[in-house]
């Protein structure tokens, strides 16, 4: 299922989707699109030039077989074209999901046209044992938070928008998965500045990455039955109601009750080490990169 994963604390960590760039010359893309047209034609699910700004003249998706493709994208529009210069460069970036495409042959052969790739975007899988009915989630700050249900445990959620967006969503139903019990799948999609794979030892996520959720299993005390609002505020949000619809004082009230051994601690370490790894996966063993 996971092309690198680490298990820590009952959950586990992947890259669901990586963005990474770097710069070849149009004879090194034109060998490419040769080797795609004789040996890979029938993998091509489709092909498009664009002109538009800050898109790619060349788009390519790859099909390798149902479910599994990946794209790449050549010569952004912005960059201007110099004619009679065989040696320049033109940005090509491609986009996959390391759990799926894994190591195709094509995939590898293009992250081998260059050693010096950068990091453009990656999307952070955290797959949780636990139906997603059993949480309770706060979007903490200005983000906002969305909902979308298709009855029952079918739901996913959205908080914020862009950069650190995230999704959470029953992996269990998306995927048809009949062998696991339960599966929720926290998805945190991160932007970078192209950070240079050749730095990747030094590699960290940005802090506060991760959502607020808690698990919903909080049981009641005798002291709750104290503070009737409270006590019914508490169920509320227990059966569904969004905690972050509560005056702030009850806001917090009902998150320092679940803080205690019901908050889920994502972990930023284990996190940085499963990116490390996957980086590693597909560059170090074929000296792709000139590593420090």
């Amino acid at each position: 299922m996971y092309l690198e994963s680490i298990e820590d604390n009952n959950m586990v960590y992947s890259v669901d989707m990586i963005r990474l760039k770097t710069y070849i010359t149009y004879g090194e893309f034109s060998n490419l699109e040769f080797l795609i047209n004789s040996v890979y034609k029938d993998k091509v699910k489709k092909m498009w030039l664009s002109d538009r700004v800050m898109c790619f003249k060349y788009n390519y998706t790859i099909e390798l077989e149902e479910g599994r493709s990946f794209y790449f994208g050549f010569h952004c529009n912005n960059e201007k074209l110099q004619f009679f210069k065989n040696d320049v460069k033109y940005n090509l970036t491609l986009e996959f999901n390391p759990n799926k495409i894994k190591d195709a042959p094509l995939l590898l052969h293009i992250l081998g046209m260059s050693g010096d790739w950068y990091l453009r975007s990656l999307d952070l899988a955290v797959d949780l044992k636990i139906n997603i009915l059993d949480l309770i989630l706060s979007k903490t700050g200005k983000r906002t938070l969305k909902s979308l249900s298709n009855g029952f445990d079918d739901k996913t959620y959205y908080i914020g928008t862009g950069d650190r967006r995230i999704k959470i969503y029953n992996k269990k139903k998306e995927s048809n998965l009949k062998d696991v019990n339960e599966l929720t799948r926290v998805e945190v999609s991160v932007q970078f500045d192209d950070f240079r794979l050749i730095d990747i030892k030094s590699f960290k996520l940005p802090e506060e990455l991760f959502p607020e959720v808690y698990i919903n299993d909080y049981l009641y005390t005798f002291s709750d039955y104290k503070d009737k609002t409270m006590l019914a505020l508490l169920y509320a949000v227990q059966s569904g109601f969004p905690i972050d619809d509560l005056s702030r004082r009850y806001k917090e009230k009902v998150k320092e009750l679940f803080k205690g051994g019901h908050q889920i601690r994502f972990s930023r370490k284990t996190a940085d080490e499963v990116i490390r790894r996957t980086v590693f996966h597909y560059f170090m063993p074929n000296e792709l990169v000139r590593w420090h």
